[in-house]
């Protein structure tokens, strides 16, 4: 009888470690999920606008351009800026109501807050 018991209470112990290994991986799991969906729903809410212009009146036609990744009233903008003979790139942070951008970067915000792509879009 008590060989029984034991056996009992060893294959409950058995069960309890399994369970809680389990659970350990299941939640490692879940919280890689989440974070991918996050990911998902921050790509899927990104908005997308740009201008192209000619930085320096008439001497590199109209090969500048920046672009607005917007994620509600937060992002990035990239602009570039082309001369004859040299180009450079420039990747601005940008929240809400920021005034250290230029016309063109301002341009790009608006359009990718009101008609800009999206991810679904493209």
């Amino acid at each position: 009888m008590n060989e029984i018991i034991l056996f009992i209470i060893g294959a409950l112990i058995v069960l309890n470690i399994v369970l809680v290994v389990l659970i350990f991986v299941l939640r490692k799991n879940i919280k890689r999920i989440e974070e991918k969906q996050r990911g998902e729903l921050i790509l899927s809410s990104l908005s997308i606008g740009g201008t192209r212009y000619d930085a320096f009146q008439g001497m590199s036609g109209k090969l500048s351009f920046s672009l607005a990744f917007m994620a509600g009233d937060k992002g990035i903008i990239l602009t570039s800026i082309h001369t004859r003979d040299q180009s450079y790139l420039y990747l601005k942070p940008y929240s809400g109501g920021d005034m250290s951008l230029t016309e063109e970067e301002k341009k790009a915000v608006e359009v990718a807050l009101k008609e800009g792509y999206t991810i679904k879009d493209i």
